[in-house]
């Protein structure tokens, strides 16, 4: 009965919080991200300021989507110093009750939203992301200027060695790739690659499980030359991997990286990026238990022992030194230097347990 009254006390405190540090930082990233879109496009066309705040009320789910660790953190650490500094947290000591029992709500808040953020504000922010870069463009009158080249590089495995494409365009409308150049390798019994053929065509199209391949010339390694005109060559690639590639893994769903990460590796594409993006989604829920363990470690400390706004100021820069931790090792987890799961689990499950060491010391002694 007392528990029960106590988590959902320790619930609402928390969620009071967690709701006043949600409002100042959504607060201050509409009004920093309204300025970005006032520059950006307000002084190329001729907007509305309600066109504007459009744009910005679309962009912020995918922004608030990468706060809510400082979300917890500062959420967390307000709720607690205030019921610190009101001496409830002394009373509640007094009466028995652990810090393990008093923070239980909270932490379950934190896996609870993390797993909320994870499933369903990502797919909303991923929808509404590409919704602004949509509304964006047709305000901007963004068109693709016929003939503007962009590199697109791909690679391909099959049975026996890989097929290296290059082209100088991507048509996406159309599936298209322009002035393509088709490089097959062969991989003898050690691994080493060895150039049989060289197809350069006019253009390509992706169509069900082969390449419509239009103006190809074959070239292999013996001086010689063959047109082969209109062609069709068996890919593995399907139009998912290949047009996904170009999208930011932050703006693909959660629902939908699996599947993305799947037909990738099957057709042989660079995969680490979506992976990182996954892992990093479902470890979510740790990430946000991590940043409010840091809170209760910063503030568990008893007010009339003094420093506890120094605690806290601790816990705060505390929680930027594992989101600066978290981003280096996302960099080397994109880079392939670390594995995609090691590079998003590892700053969360370090910093949640030197947080519940601490605690656990603070604690039983």
């Amino acid at each position: 009965m007392i528990a029960g009254r106590l988590n959902r006390y320790m619930a609402s405190q928390t969620a009071g919080g967690l709701l006043l540090a949600f409002l100042t930082i959504a607060t201050v990233i509409i009004l920093v991200d309204f300025v970005e879109q006032s520059r950006a496009v307000g002084t190329r066309v001729d907007v509305s300021t309600l066109d504007l705040l459009g744009l910005t009320l679309l962009r912020a789910p995918a922004l608030l989507e990468s706060t809510l660790p400082f979300v917890f953190l500062f959420g967390t650490l307000t709720s607690l110093f205030r019921l610190n500094r009101s001496s409830e947290l002394i009373v509640m000591r007094a009466s028995g009750i652990s810090a393990w029992r008093i923070l239980t709500a909270p932490m379950v808040l934190a896996v609870a939203i993390g797993i909320i953020g994870a499933v369903g504000l990502n797919p909303l922010a991923a929808t509404l992301n590409a919704e602004f870069e949509a509304r964006r463009d047709s305000l901007m009158n963004v068109r693709q200027v016929q003939g503007a080249e962009q590199s697109v590089w791909l690679r391909e495995t099959n049975i026996d060695g890989f097929t290296v494409i290059a082209a100088t365009q991507l048509e996406e409308a159309r599936q298209v790739l322009r002035n393509p150049v088709f490089l097959q390798f062969a991989e003898d019994e050690s691994g080493t690659p060895r150039l049989e053929r060289r197809i350069d065509a006019q253009s390509a199209e992706l169509r069900a499980g082969f390449w419509e391949i239009t103006g190809a010339i074959e070239r292999t390694p013996t001086p010689s030359r063959l047109d082969l005109g209109a062609i069709s060559m068996p890919t593995s690639i399907n139009r998912q991997a290949l047009f996904e590639r170009a999208r930011s893994a932050e703006g693909v769903a959660f629902w939908d990286l699996p599947r993305l990460i799947a037909s990738a590796r099957e057709a042989g594409l660079a995969t680490q990026r979506y992976e990182l993006r996954l892992h990093a989604l479902l470890a979510l829920p740790l990430t946000l238990l991590a940043s409010t363990l840091i809170a209760a470690a910063a503030t568990l400390r008893l007010h009339r022992l003094g420093g506890a706004a120094a605690f806290a100021m601790a816990g705060g820069i505390a929680g930027f030194v594992m989101f600066f931790f978290q981003e280096m090792l996302s960099s080397f987890g994109v880079s392939g230097a670390l594995p995609p799961a090691t590079a998003a689990w590892s700053a969360p499950a370090l910093t949640a347990l030197l947080a519940l060491i601490y605690i656990a010391s603070t604690e039983d002694g």
